[in-house]
């Protein structure tokens, strides 16, 4: 590992759930009086249906299976309600956590001393409603949740309305809650986001990393970190495709010492980028200096190198050794199998140069 050159990519993987398992609130709560409505047809029919067979087979005789219906259903109905509350939870859990990032946000304001005397009580004020808001939405009775060793990782939330509710569109999955429905090769998918950095000198994956949140942009920083951790050092150079690029990724890359060459748009096979619409955003000061860097010869080569070092090795994941969806349920379980996909890699390749070093030292104490 030279660590001159580091390419962060990510792949999504199939969950192990099925998108057809995944439904929305607005559709549970559909479910949830149809089936109502059924189980008491039901109830109502069965008890016509235990009159009449009462009075032509005796009492006890049962020759339609009425219960078998009403028992499919009511358990269809309990799992769709413990799939909404969980769902419910969710929402919950992350409006109370964006209302106290709010209150920090507010009170931050309110102790700076540019701030003036009247500013600094609103935003006072307004943190402490913050804060009496969100405590509406935790539950005092609920287990605080376990320790994320992740937690500097992006999470997908459901979208919430401001009263912390679900909104109709958003879902959950039946099978794996946890996992997210994302676009891969243009097909909607219940997956993860697969994330990992790569060494340019041999193909070693240094970080790697796995959550829910399908855009890449936020896995930038948190994946360079690990990069820096897993080897007590910074690299010399970074690359990111375009989902990565923002103004904040440029800053946390040059603040750890290594110099980001961050697509701003689509590239050509030579390294040049091909020109984009100019938008407003298209225009901003850190998206002109990126492109003048990127345009700049070695900025060219940096990222030309790109294509021969993270995604020949997911090509070697998917492809050679044919992990194409996940085995394990859940977040943390998923991760961890990621992680160890990532460390076989590892191994194969050490194993490889070690035997490529071992076959040239014995060729060349060979007698000619």
């Amino acid at each position: 590992i030279k660590l001159g050159s580091v390419a962060i990519d990510g792949t999504k993987i199939q969950a192990n759930a099925s998108k057809h398992k995944a439904m929305s609130y607005e559709r549970m709560d559909k479910d949830d009086a149809r089936l109502t409505t059924e189980i008491e047809a039901l109830l109502t029919r069965a008890d016509e249906v235990d009159a009449a067979e009462d009075a032509q087979y005796g009492v006890g005789q049962e020759p339609q299976d009425l219960p078998a219906e009403l028992q499919r259903r009511e358990a269809r109905r309990a799992k769709i309600r413990e799939v909404r509350a969980a769902l419910k939870q969710e929402a919950a859990e992350a409006r109370a956590a964006q209302l106290r990032a709010q209150g920090e946000e507010l009170r931050a304001k309110a102790a700076d001393p540019m701030t003036s005397p009247k500013k600094q009580g609103e935003f006072a004020t307004l943190a402490k409603k913050r804060d009496a808001q969100a405590d509406k939405l935790d539950d005092d009775d609920r287990d605080p949740p376990a320790p994320d060793v992740d937690g500097d990782l992006p999470r997908n939330h459901p979208p919430t309305t401001t009263s912390g509710e679900p909104t109709p569109k958003a879902q959950r999955n039946f099978t794996d809650p946890e996992s997210r429905i994302m676009v891969r090769d243009g097909a909607f998918m219940q997956g993860y986001n697969a994330q990992i950095a790569v060494d340019e000198g041999h193909q070693i994956i240094v970080a790697a990393a796995l959550s829910n949140q399908s855009p890449d942009n936020e896995y930038f920083a948190p994946m360079l970190r690990r990069v820096v951790n897993n080897c007590d050092a910074v690299p010399t150079r970074v690359t990111g495709d375009s989902g990565y690029f923002s103004a904040a990724n440029v800053r946390a890359a040059e603040h750890m010492g290594a110099e980001p060459f961050i697509s701003v748009g689509k590239h050509r096979n030579d390294g040049t980028q091909e020109a984009t619409t100019a938008s407003p955003q298209a225009r901003s000061p850190a998206r002109l200096a990126m492109r003048a860097r990127l345009e700049a010869p070695d900025g060219r080569a940096a990222y030309a190198r790109r294509k021969a070092t993270v995604e020949p090795v997911f090509g070697q994941i998917r492809a050679c050794r044919g992990f194409q969806h996940m085995s394990f349920r859940g977040l943390f379980k998923s991760r961890c199998e990621w992680l160890f996909v990532c460390l076989t890699h590892n191994l194969l390749k050490l194993f490889r140069a070690t035997r490529a070093t071992r076959a040239t030292l014995a060729g060349a104490h060979t007698p000619g």
